[in-house]
């Protein structure tokens, strides 16, 4: 089993590390990343103009991806986005 220090370890590296986050080829103002315990937590300030949500994708301080989901979301007009995504860095045995 992993050490929850180290799990916290790397969660803090996570964190440290998230560099932006794009919604349909468009970048997205990242307003806040915070870490509490094992779990980082990533959130965006608004956006509005967006009608349709296909593609959203999250990239390391140097363009790697991190994660991405490709829903088929749906936007009313002059509704406001934002966008949070939030991680557990946990260790497993198989």
């Amino acid at each position: 089993m992993i050490d929850n220090a180290y799990l916290a370890r790397a969660a803090e590296d996570l964190k440290n590390r998230i560099g932006s986050l794009v919604a349909n080829n468009q970048t997205v103002p990242i307003q806040s990343v915070t870490r509490n315990g094992r779990t980082i937590v990533v959130e965006t300030l608004s956006q509005q103009g967006i009608t349709e949500v296909t593609s959203i994708r999250l990239y390391d301080e140097k363009g790697n991806l991190i994660t991405e989901r490709m829903p088929s979301i749906t936007v009313a007009d002059q509704q406001r986005l934002a966008f949070r995504f939030e991680f557990e860095v946990r260790g497993e045995t198989r």
